[in-house]
């Protein structure tokens, strides 16, 4: 009798699942087949409140793989709080500086998770689902949209551990430098062979010879780059780069 009773809650679950989800997903694949039998509906239908939020906030359209990779990652998020297993985002700081508004709608989703499942979820966890809203809204993958946070966060504490000065994450020239660092990072992983002709050699130089201390930290990152990527940074990179720093530290330099 138990084990009817469970097959019937198993087809009864998946019919709801199936009414959430097969308008987003074309075809009620093997994948949906194999989450319905092991994931409660409950996390279905939290994940489709959640998605529906971030449409609503972020005004964007979200790849439709994501009703799916969301779903297993809240049930195990879920599943790993009540065990008291917490596991932390090394990539947290990048992310919220990064993906500003999808980082305050995963917040939002953070929120409603602890209310709807009682359990406590850290700020750590928000930067997990905001950045599966930035796989979502584009044509990278999942893991080129980590990496792309990672080189950030690489490039950034290289340039902490270079300068030595403690700078507010908050001013508008370090964002500047993170949104500029995240666009070289997207091209260095999705794009790597764009050519980059140099647009004003004479520039290059003049920048080069008065930010001299600036110049020097990007040339360690070209090193670090060429080194960790197997990737030439071009000079107009360079240039960009040294203006960046520049307006970030160079006011720092003789205080």
């Amino acid at each position: 009798m138990r084990r009817a009773a469970n097959g019937r809650n198993q087809a009864a679950n998946g019919i709801i699942v199936e009414s959430i989800f097969t308008r987003h997903v074309p075809e009620f694949s093997k994948r949906l087949n194999e989450l319905v039998a092991q994931i409660p509906e409950e996390y279905f239908e939290a994940t489709q409140s959640i998605i529906s939020n971030a449409k609503m906030h972020l005004g964007k359209q979200l790849d439709e793989n994501i009703y799916l990779s969301l779903t297993d990652h809240i049930h195990f998020t879920i599943e790993r709080a009540r065990r008291g297993v917490q596991i932390r985002n090394r990539l947290l700081i990048e992310t919220k500086m990064l993906y500003q508004e999808e980082f305050a709608v995963a917040l939002e989703a953070i929120d409603y998770l602890m209310k709807r499942f009682d359990v406590k979820l850290p700020e750590d966890e928000a930067a997990f689902i905001a950045l599966r809203f930035v796989n979502a809204e584009t044509e990278t993958s999942m893991d080129e949209t980590i990496e792309i946070t990672r080189m950030v966060q690489e490039v950034v504490s290289l340039i902490r551990h270079y300068f030595h000065i403690e700078i507010d994450p908050a001013s508008l020239d370090y964002y500047r430098l993170m949104i500029h660092l995240k666009l070289f990072a997207t091209r260095v992983i999705t794009n790597p062979d764009t050519p980059d002709s140099l647009q004003d050699p004479q520039l290059f130089e003049l920048v080069k010879h008065q930010y001299g201390a600036a110049f020097a930290c990007v040339e360690q990152i070209v090193g670090f780059i060429e080194a960790t990527y197997r990737y030439k940074i071009s000079e107009n990179e360079q240039l960009y780069l040294t203006i960046h720093i520049q307006r970030v530290y160079g006011p720092h330099l003789h205080e």
